[in-house]
């Protein structure tokens, strides 16, 4: 909104300057082939922060996500059953049936919360499909921060 040209009241004008909207982008990675019931260390190149939005696999599998490795490492430990402490650096986990995706609603807030942020989302992928293979992961994120 804009004062008139005459000065006596606004009119509607086209906005200009800023910057454009992001779109979504799948972030994606495959383990290499594991076990049944074994875990891999996967890192995803994504963005500093982002909404995520959805978390797909290609077969069953528990997947989680981390702020930073640090984060992934100390909870190497805890089984499926346990759910996490407080501030303990995960960002969202899913166990999946098989190929599917599973939705956040509303969108999850992420973040590489490394001591110089990088563009890199540390997880944690369990094969649950019964017999050994690789686990394609995909993450559909919105870029938060350059």
């Amino acid at each position: 909104v804009v004062v008139n040209s005459s000065g006596d009241g606004l009119e509607f004008s086209a906005a200009s300057g800023g910057s454009s909207l992001q779109a979504r982008t799948a972030a994606a990675g495959t383990t290499t082939s594991i076990a049944n019931n074994a875990a891999a260390l996967l890192d995803i190149t994504g963005f500093k922060s982002y909404a995520l939005m959805s978390i797909t696999t290609d077969r069953a599998a528990r997947v989680t996500i981390y702020a930073n490795a640090a984060s992934r490492t100390a909870d190497a430990s805890r089984n499926e059953l346990t759910d996490p402490l407080p501030d303990a650096g995960i960002i969202a986990e899913v166990i999946t049936s098989g190929a599917e995706t599973v939705l956040f609603s509303p969108a999850t807030i992420g973040f590489n919360a490394e001591s110089t942020p990088t563009t890199t989302i540390p997880t944690r992928v369990t094969n649950k499909s019964g017999s050994t293979a690789a686990v394609a992961v995909s993450l559909s994120v919105l870029q938060l921060e350059a």
